[in-house]
C-alpha cells in the first residue's frame, strides 16, 4: 500500500499509473514512426509489447491539398489580430469548392478597381472615349477673334499623357495649328481652362495625407494634362541638392528640403502640397541623383498655360491671360455659356477597354479615379466620386447582389475606408463572366500569373503559370487577389482572397497566396 495525496493506492493502482503514460508515450512514437507498430519493452514486467494506434491517412488529392493548407493558414499563429477570407467558386453555376469567412467585410487596397472596371464597361462600354473640346465664343472679325478661347476638359486621363504616345508639345501645338486654320492672328479674350464637367476637389474622401505626397495618389480633374504630373529632377553634390521639375509649372514656387546623405541605403523625395496650393516643399534623402514626380497643383491652369506659350510661338498674340472657369467664378468674373462656343478640333482618349487595361496591368490610381468620375458623368452629366460610386451600389443592387459588408469610398482602392468581401468580389467577377461584351475586355485586362503585370513574378514554371488572371492589392497589412483560374480540365473558376493585420510580412503573405494560386489551378 502507498499514500498518493493522502489516499491509500493497491498495488494494481500503482501499476496503471506506471502503465498508462508509458502507453501514451508509445502510442506518440508509433505515431511519429509513421504510423508502423512501436515495440516498448516494459520496465515492470521485462517483456516487449506492442503498441496500435489508428492513423487517419492524409488527403492527397488535388482537393485534399488544398483543403489541407487553407486549414493551416486557419490555425496559423500569425492569424492573432488578423484576418483572411478567401472565395472559390465555379465561375458558370457558382457551385462552391472553397470558403472561409467570405462575408466578412475587408479592406481590398487595389482589388477595387475590379470593382470600377467591371463596372464601368459594364455601363459605359468597351468603346467608350473621354473627349476634349478645343473652342471659341465671341466673333471672328479679319483675323482678330474678339472673344477667348475655351479647353473644355471631359476627364481625359490620357490627354498629354507619355503612357500613350503623347505629350504636352504635342497636344497644345495641335490646338494652336487648328486655330491657325481659322485665320486667326490675335485673340482680344483669355485662353480659359474649363474642367467643370467634373468636381473641382481631385482628391476622394479617405486618402492620407502621406498617400497625396505621392505620386500614386494623384487626383482626376475635369481637365487633365500629362496625368497631373510632373518631373521632379534631383541633383546631389558635397555641396548638398538642386531641383528642377520638367515641364516647368508656371507660378509654382518649390522649397528643397531634400538632404544629400551618401550613407542611406535608399533615396527617396517627395513633395508637400494640396491641390490648387503653389507653394510646395521638397522633401527626402538622397544619396545621388534621383528622379521623381509631383503633382500638378492645377492641371486645368497649366494646361491653359501651355496652350497660350504655344500660341505665341506660333505667332498668335493674346490680350488677357491665361486663366480657368474656376478662377474666374472665384473672382466673380462671368463668361459665356456652353451653348455658345463653337467647336474648333477635338481630341479623343483611346478606348475604355484600353484604359481598363492600363489601369489594372500596373494598378494605375489616376486612370481608376477618372473612370469612375466618368460613370457620374455619363449618366448625370457631371463626374464626381461620390455620385459614381451611388452609381456602382445601383447598378449592383440591380443585378441582386447583397451589398452588406461593402462600402466603396473611392475607385482605386487607395483608402483606408473601403471594406469589401470575398463572396461580393466573387459574385462580380461571374456577372462580367456572364457578359459577352464586357467579359474580353475585362479578362484580357487582368495581370497573367508567371507573364504580365502586378503577378508576373508569381507561379513561375507552375500550372497557374499563363493560366491564372488577377488583380492584384497592396496596401501596408494588406494583401489581396482576386480574378479567375482554369482548372487542368479548362473549367473556369472565380476566386478572390485577402489579408488584413496578419502577423505575416507583405513578402510572406504574398508568398502564401501564390501558393494557393497552384493548388487552385492543379484541381482536377
Amino acid at each position: 500500500m502507498k499514500r498518493i495525496l493522502n489516499k491509500t493506492l493497491t498495488v494494481k493502482q500503482i501499476g496503471a499509473l506506471i502503465i498508462l503514460p508509458l502507453a501514451i508515450v508509445g502510442s506518440t512514437l508509433m505515431f511519429m514512426n509513421g504510423g508502423k507498430p512501436v515495440i516498448i519493452k516494459s520496465k515492470i514486467t521485462g517483456k516487449d509489447s506492442v503498441v496500435k494506434k489508428e492513423v487517419v491517412e492524409i488527403d492527397t488529392s488535388a482537393m485534399g491539398r488544398l483543403n489541407n493548407y487553407v486549414d493551416s493558414i486557419n490555425n496559423a499563429s500569425q492569424l492573432f489580430g488578423g484576418s483572411w477570407s478567401f472565395y472559390l467558386t465555379t465561375c458558370d453555376s457558382g457551385k462552391e469548392i472553397c470558403k472561409v469567412d467570405i462575408d466578412h467585410g475587408l479592406e481590398p487596397a487595389s482589388v477595387m478597381k475590379v470593382v470600377t472596371t467591371g463596372t464601368a464597361l459594364s455601363i459605359l462600354g468597351p468603346g467608350f472615349r473621354f473627349s476634349t473640346l478645343l473652342q471659341y465664343d465671341g466673333v471672328i472679325e479679319g483675323k482678330i477673334l474678339n472673344g477667348n478661347i475655351y479647353i473644355h476638359g471631359g476627364g481625359d486621363p490620357t490627354l498629354g499623357a507619355e503612357s500613350f504616345g503623347s505629350s504636352v508639345d504635342k497636344v497644345v501645338n495641335g490646338w494652336a495649328v487648328a486655330i491657325k486654320k481659322l485665320g486667326i492672328d490675335s485673340i482680344a479674350g483669355c485662353i480659359i481652362g474649363d474642367a467643370e464637367s467634373f468636381d473641382r476637389d481631385p482628391i476622394p474622401g479617405g486618402w492620407t495625407w502621406t498617400d497625396m505626397q505621392s505620386d500614386y495618389g494623384t487626383g482626376p480633374s475635369g481637365l487633365n494634362i500629362r496625368e497631373n504630373l510632373y518631373d521632379l529632377l534631383i541633383t546631389a553634390t558635397a555641396n548638398g541638392t538642386s531641383i528642377r521639375t520638367s515641364p516647368q509649372i508656371p507660378g509654382m514656387k518649390l522649397y528643397n528640403q531634400v538632404i544629400h546623405n551618401p550613407s542611406i541605403g535608399k533615396s527617396y523625395a517627395y513633395v508637400m502640397g494640396a491641390p490648387f496650393q503653389f507653394e510646395r516643399t521638397a522633401m527626402g534623402e538622397v544619396s545621388s541623383s534621383l528622379q521623381e514626380r509631383g503633382a500638378i497643383p492645377d492641371p486645368a491652369l497649366f494646361c491653359a498655360q501651355s496652350l497660350k506659350s504655344s500660341l505665341k510661338e506660333y505667332g498668335i498674340g493674346i490680350r488677357d491671360s491665361a486663366t480657368t472657369l474656376r478662377l474666374m467664378k472665384l473672382n466673380y468674373i462671368k463668361s459665356n455659356a456652353k451653348e455658345g462656343r463653337k467647336v474648333i478640333t477635338s481630341n479623343s482618349s483611346p478606348s475604355l477597354s484600353e484604359l481598363v487595361y492600363h489601369t489594372n496591368q500596373i494598378s494605375q490610381n489616376f486612370y481608376a479615379e477618372s473612370i469612375l468620375r466618368a460613370i457620374a458623368w455619363k449618366v448625370n452629366g457631371y463626374g464626381s466620386t461620390t455620385a459614381g460610386v451611388n452609381i456602382v451600389y445601383s447598378f449592383w443592387k440591380n443585378h441582386k447582389l447583397d451589398l452588406r459588408g461593402i462600402c466603396m469610398v473611392d475607385g482605386c482602392g487607395l483608402s483606408r475606408l473601403n471594406s469589401i468581401t470575398t463572396h461580393q468580389l466573387v459574385e462580380m467577377l461571374r456577372v462580367y463572366a456572364k457578359d459577352s461584351a464586357v467579359f474580353p475586355s475585362f479578362y484580357r485586362s487582368l495581370p497573367i500569373a508567371g507573364e504580365s503585370g502586378t503577378i508576373r513574378k508569381l507561379a513561375d514554371g507552375t500550372d497557374a503559370d499563363g493560366n491564372l488572371h488577377a488583380k492584384s492589392g497592396t496596401m501596408s497589412r494588406v494583401k489581396s487577389y482576386a480574378g479567375y483560374v482554369k482548372t487542368r480540365s479548362g473549367k473556369l473558376l472565380s476566386f478572390a482572397m485577402i489579408g488584413n493585420n496578419t502577423l505575416w510580412s507583405e513578402v510572406e503573405l504574398r508568398d502564401k497566396f501564390a501558393k494557393l494560386f497552384v493548388l487552385m489551378a492543379e484541381l482536377p
